[in-house]
């Protein structure tokens, strides 16, 4: 039985995204942050430091599944990986990565506008992410925002998120924020231009995201062989990812 109703794919194939109220519950999205915190003690004690200091520092780790036996159940969370398959439309995803995304109270910078492929070495424009949140995002707490059916637009290279920006002119009007409770998520297609504002709250944002592949998506080191997953590739390029690496994670009818 599909997870999403016709009415919800329609909405992602029109907007390039979808808003899953309750992916997980207020339990489990408690039970991520108090791992969270566990996780963050062993990373700070690893290189000798407080965990105050290591949070001052690094806000973002990719691949916490390898390090963490509860990140690593809800990568796995069987009711995520089938609504990524639907609205992929497609029969079995695979992990590219996952991302744990931390903006601190009153901190964290603003993410300026992208779109995920052109950063990708992915060949197909087939993925998207899950963006779990862990506690409440409102708008002012730095909610993911979206430029609505952009995922239809023609690809772009990647930009320097540093030095560049992109300027939507008066078309920024059209953005749309998303605001979110602990344990909503939001996915979104990988051409679909978003962004996000610093935390100008006095709470914690933390975000746990999941980036889905349709399982026959294949490696493309000319797009972006610099990205750091292309160390983790044993594939030549035009290959489908290796599962060692990249672990198919949902079927959404079997073959």
């Amino acid at each position: 039985m599909p997870e999403l109703s016709e009415k919800d794919r329609g909405h992602f194939q029109q907007r390039g995204w979808l808003v899953v109220r309750d992916l997980i519950d207020a339990s489990e999205a408690a039970e991520l942050r108090t791992e969270f915190e566990l996780q963050a003690q062993a990373w700070a004690a690893d290189i000798d430091t407080s965990v105050d200091d290591y949070l001052e520092v690094v806000s973002q780790w990719t691949n916490v599944w390898e390090h963490n036996a509860r990140f690593r159940q809800q990568l796995h969370h069987p009711r995520a990986a089938k609504i990524a398959a639907e609205l992929l439309t497609c029969e079995t995803v695979r992990l590219f990565h996952d991302h744990l995304i931390v903006k601190p109270p009153l901190g964290g910078s603003t993410i300026p506008w992208h779109r995920d492929l052109a950063n990708w070495p992915v060949a197909e424009p087939a993925g998207l992410s899950c963006w779990l949140a862990l506690d409440d995002a409102p708008e002012q707490a730095g909610a993911m925002r979206y430029m609505s059916a952009t995922h239809r637009d023609p690809e772009t290279r990647s930009i320097d998120f540093l030095n560049e920006s992109k300027e939507w002119g008066e078309r920024e009007q059209e953005a749309v924020s998303i605001p979110l409770r602990a344990g909503d998520a939001v996915f979104h297609h990988c051409l679909t231009w978003h962004s996000s504002p610093p935390n100008r709250t006095d709470h914690w944002r933390r975000a746990y995201i999941t980036i889905y592949l349709d399982a026959r998506c294949t490696f493309s080191p000319e797009r972006a062989g610099w990205h750091p997953m292309s160390d983790r590739v044993s594939v030549p390029s035009g290959a489908i990812f290796n599962a060692d690496k990249f672990p198919l994670l949902g079927v959404l009818k079997k073959q």
